[in-house]
């Protein structure tokens, strides 16, 4: 009996382990069915550190991307499982990658007009004009003209602050101008509005040192040799500034590709642009140029037509034109993934404050691209119906009360939606005003150079209750606002200043509320955490559009917009920013950018 027991059982475990083999071999084809049914990957990171902006799933090692899209984010190994004969494979070597870098307010088409001109309003030498005049010059074709200005605008104002009573401003050198530009025509002008013209220039204009002066106007000459000296006085620069050729579409799309690539090294690879629709444009009459900031739309549709586009585009456009969009087949919404519409915006003030100062140009008025108080509080309530989101540039305390009222009218005359409206650039607020826009939810798109070049008019002009919430960031976060961070690319209309474009220096300046390393951190209570600032560069402008479902975090089914940096930004010191590199932008699924 014992011996039949002893059969029976060695009997029943013989089963039970070919059960559980066949089993194990039942999983293993299943699985290898599995695997051998779903495409491979087409490009794999690995062995990296993964920032994924995905509460989720924070961190992993590796990401496998899939067509345009990314197809899963963890360890090295379950990644790398999903490589096939035909996949890209990058090691990044414990390098961090992050989601794609979304700059939510740029002027593009500004900024294409300054890709063609020598920004000169600080300049006042030869050696320096000549330095700038040369970087341009490697990136330009033959043919295209050169412009510039103000050159000496900078010193003539310091001249005339310390009491000087004529300013002499340098005069070029027309044969080192020339050895620079053989091939392209140069206009440059300087703060008195006198010309300077190279030789390639007075060839076009048939001007030669025979040339009759023009009346009103001189073709400055050599009193020695009789040679033209390159500077045009009165008239004579006038007539000479009338044979600019326009801009054309087909240069602008010259220059919005270079620009683009520009971008990419940055790690950017959207943004939201102040846009507008020229077939509006052309059908109304407006009392002044109120678009002069507003990008042609037709930039981006070239660049998409031709297949060149390659930054995801979330146009922002005239709140003016409300009724005239769907004329044009614009509505909340609409678009696709390279071009998304939904934001329309408007101008408030430039320093409108609840108690008087003026400084770090501010004008202590309202724009005069401002509608009015009843007429925008009427627009945003309008374009809030319809299901547009509004953003308004506001810059003083008393233009934000405004603006943040009319928000509040809206969302409690209109039916409930999901609304994502915003405050530009926000520099002052009351505590109560910033209490009504978090609780509001509203967005801020912060700009840190406008912070940091701001601090010594602040510290002398605002008393120490209103400088709590000057530029208060953390204030917004922590009443409800959501903040991005913004470049307002190129800078000033004026060229008076330049925009910091570069991610790594805003989200600097926003985690340190310092202009250098080595400066004076301003009320770093209201500095941003790098996580934080991190966020407003990807995942919130993301929300802000409209967008999050398929951008912002590194997230399976979410666009493969990625950048790969230099440095762990995310644990590392704040120092690490000023010396990290983008060394992989990846758009679609594609390196657009990859560093030397």
């Amino acid at each position: 009996m014992s011996n039949m027991s002893s059969s029976l059982g060695t009997m029943y475990t013989s089963a039970r382990l070919a059960m559980a083999g066949a089993l194990i071999l039942l999983t293993s084809l299943h699985s290898s069915f599995v695997c051998a049914s779903e495409p491979s990957a087409d490009l794999i990171l690995y062995n990296g550190k993964v920032w994924t902006v995905d509460d989720g799933q924070p961190w992993a090692e590796a990401v496998a991307i899939r067509g345009n899209r990314i197809a899963q984010v963890g360890a090295n190994r379950e990644i790398l499982a999903l490589a096939g004969p035909a996949t890209t494979r990058i090691d990044l070597g414990g390098k961090l990658v992050l989601p794609a870098f979304n700059d939510a307010h740029v002027h593009f088409e500004l900024a294409l007009d300054w890709y063609f001109q020598v920004r000169l309003v600080d300049v006042n030498s030869q050696e320096e004009l000549a330095k700038r005049l040369a970087k341009m010059v490697k990136h330009m074709k033959p043919g295209i003209w050169i412009t510039g200005g103000d050159w000496s605008t900078f010193d003539a104002r310091r001249a005339a602050r310390a009491g000087v009573g004529v300013f002499q401003a340098f005069k070029p050198d027309l044969k080192a101008i020339n050895a620079l530009t053989p091939n392209n025509p140069v206009l440059f002008r300087n703060y008195n509005h006198e010309y300077f013209a190279n030789s390639a220039t007075f060839r076009i204009g048939k001007i030669t040192k025979d040339t009759p002066n023009p009346p009103g106007g001189v073709y400055e000459k050599d009193p020695v040799t009789g040679e033209l000296t390159g500077m045009l006085l009165g008239a004579a620069g006038q007539f000479v500034f009338a044979l600019v050729p326009p801009v054309t579409l087909a240069q602008k799309r010259l220059g919005a590709i270079a620009l683009q690539r520009e971008l990419h090294s940055m790690g950017i690879a959207s943004v939201a642009d102040i846009s507008r629709v020229d077939a509006i444009t052309q059908q109304r009459m407006e009392f002044a140029n109120i678009e002069r900031a507003y990008s042609d739309l037709r930039i981006w549709e070239a660049l998409k037509s031709h297949g060149e586009l390659k930054l995801r585009v979330h146009p922002i456009l005239p709140l003016s034109t409300l009724n005239q969009l769907a004329s044009v087949g614009i509505r909340p919404g609409s678009g696709d993934a390279w071009i998304r519409y939904g934001t329309l915006k408007s101008f408030a003030d430039s320093g409108m404050m609840l108690k008087p100062f003026v400084g770090h140009g501010l004008s202590g008025n309202w724009t005069f691209r401002f509608p009015g108080e009843d007429a925008i509080v009427a627009q945003i309530k309008e374009a809030d119906a319809m299901g547009f989101n509004v953003g308004v540039h506001v810059i003083g305390d008393r233009a934000f009360q405004l603006v943040v009222e009319a928000f509040d009218k809206a969302s409690r005359d209109n039916p409930v939606r999901d609304r994502r409206h915003r405050m530009i650039h926000a520099w002052y607020a009351t505590p109560a005003d910033l209490a009504l826009a978090g609780k509001l939810r509203l967005f801020a798109d912060v700009t840190p150079e406008h912070f940091v070049s701001g601090i010594e008019d602040m510290n002398r002009g605002l008393d120490s209750e209103r400088a709590k919430t000057a530029h208060a960031w953390q204030s917004m976060i922590k009443n409800g606002m959501t903040v991005n961070i913004v470049s307002d690319l190129p800078g000033a209309y004026n060229k008076s200043s330049v925009a910091t474009v570069n991610p790594m220096e805003n989200i600097f300046h926003a985690i340190t509320r310092k202009p250098t390393l080595a400066g004076q951190s301003w009320h770093p209570e209201q500095a941003l955490s790098v996580e934080q600032a991190i966020r407003a560069y990807t995942i919130n402008p993301a929300r802000a559009s409209g967008e999050e479902r398929d951008k912002g975090s590194i997230t399976p089914g979410k666009l493969a917009d990625l950048v790969v940096l230099s440095n762990d930004i995310v644990t590392g010191d704040p120092a690490l920013l000023l010396r990290t590199r983008v060394l992989h932008t990846i758009v679609d699924g594609k390196t657009v950018y990859q560093s030397d």
